[in-house]
């Protein structure tokens, strides 16, 4: 067998070409390949999961390099982990003795993070003063990644969720698109006017509203949570950590989702199947939705790709909404749920000083700011700046801030299954609204209870 021999420029094209470029960096930065004195670096980005997974493994290689051009002695590691399994797979390789360094983590698993106590407490590592953490502290995902003084996640952006409206559809309906509704009442009434009937075939060719109520844990984020919050309900309570979604607030919620689609006759049915992309943003886009709830902030910049709104994304002095626009949701509260990806520190770390420096590297405004997942600005200083002062991008920032967290229950997962199970047999299967929602409750209970 011949000997091959390559120079460590040759070596980098072959690596350039053959791997991601996050991956290539990683290879080159710890050693081509040795991981033992490296950073390990746990992310959730996917390069070859399309564009916008692309865009962050980009921003990664470029934050990466400009790290170890100003520390040159430290190597690091990336390990890509799908991302609805990240949290999973650091509590299991914490009970396993697997280390990580720097890894990123979601506000809603930060209860089981806590009780576990697989990521180390950030304040003492990172040192920072009053007016950073006050640059941080104003976004809801803060409060969900700290119990007293302990900090073990830092929020990376904000993403929320408001109601998305077709101007041209409002007009066309006789309603003034710069005065969008502002109680579920005026939601309805609206949606009213906007579905439209165009062959006469008895199926709307456009719907008024469009609201996700499938087989996920996006139901009881981004339609149940919403509406019983309204309505002075709460989904679990911490005092007795029981699950309470049942309640007289909580049927009230189910017969509203319930009453869109078979009363009013304003949300197709198809927005209880399938995924919340196939429920909301697709036929949104395609003209199907005149209104799309939970609208999401990582969708932006589809709007501006399609030209609906222009200079919005990214932000400018003189953006403007054209076709498409946004409004805050017309509760009470004005509440949707509200998160973000977070940075943690794994307990285990071999090197917990670095990865927090790390992490402060990331978490400065000019690489937050560039970072295509962040969603919404997470820092306060952000938002101050003049591309920010458009009416488009501050009804995003009240959204952010009247944004909640989930509850802080380390079932979480259970509790969003269970929600989601009882509202597809309603609207579904027309299963009785407040024994279904009981039997649900109750199921939960009888299992986590108190735990």
């Amino acid at each position: 067998m011949r000997a091959i021999s390559l120079s460590r420029s040759s070596l980098l094209r072959r690596v350039r070409y053959c791997l991601p470029a996050a991956l290539a960096i990683a290879f080159l930065s710890s050693g081509c390949g040795s991981r033992g004195d490296a950073v390990k670096v746990a992310h959730i980005y996917d390069p070859l999961s399309g564009p916008s997974m692309k865009a962050n493994v980009d921003w990664l290689s470029e934050v990466i390099e400009a790290y170890v051009q100003e520390h040159p002695a430290t190597k690091i590691s990336l390990e890509q982990i799908k991302w609805d399994e990240i949290d999973a797979k650091l509590l299991t390789d914490y009970r396993a003795g697997a280390a990580h360094d720097l890894v990123w983590t979601s506000p809603q698993w930060m209860p089981k993070h806590f009780y576990t106590g697989d990521l180390l407490d950030l304040a003492p590592l990172l040192n920072w003063d009053a007016n950073e953490v006050a640059d941080f502290s104003w976004n809801p995902v803060w409060s969900k990644c700290r119990e007293g003084e302990t900090q073990i996640g830092i929020p990376t952006g904000a993403h929320t969720r408001l109601v998305c409206f077709r101007r041209d559809m409002f007009a066309d309906a006789g309603l003034d698109p710069d005065n969008p509704p502002e109680t579920l009442e005026a939601l309805v009434d609206a949606a009213l006017k906007l579905t439209r009937d165009a062959d006469g075939d008895g199926e709307p060719d456009v719907w008024g509203l469009g609201v996700y109520c499938g087989r996920s844990r996006g139901t009881i984020e981004l339609a149940f949570a919403p509406i019983l919050w309204h309505l002075g309900g709460e989904l679990w309570d911490p005092s007795t950590r029981k699950a309470t979604f049942a309640s007289p607030a909580g049927v009230q919620t189910a017969q509203f989702l319930y009453d869109l689609i078979h009363k009013h006759k304003v949300c197709p049915a198809w927005c209880a199947t399938g995924t919340y992309d196939d429920a909301i943003l697709k036929p949104f886009l395609a003209g199907k939705l005149a209104m799309g709830w939970g609208w999401g902030s990582y969708w932006i910049e589809v709007l501006e790709q399609e030209g609906w709104i222009q200079g919005l994304f990214p932000p400018t002095r003189d953006g403007k909404p054209v076709k498409a626009d946004v409004f805050i949701t017309p509760t009470g509260p004005q509440a949707q749920f509200t998160n973000a990806w977070t940075l943690s520190v794994h307990a285990l770390s071999k090197r917990p000083e670095q990865a927090a420096d790390l992490l402060d590297f990331i978490a400065r405004p000019e690489r937050l700011a560039a970072f295509p997942d962040a969603g919404l600005p997470a820092r306060r200083a952000t938002w101050e700046r003049p591309e920010y002062e458009t009416r488009f991008w501050q009804t995003w920032r009240l959204a952010a801030e009247k944004g909640r967290p989930m509850p802080a229950t380390r079932y979480y997962n259970e509790l969003a299954d269970g929600v989601a199970a009882a509202i597809q047999r309603i609207i579904l299967e027309g299963a009785p609204i407040e024994e279904t929602l009981k039997q649900a409750e109750d199921e939960y209970n009888a299992r986590l209870a108190g735990t």
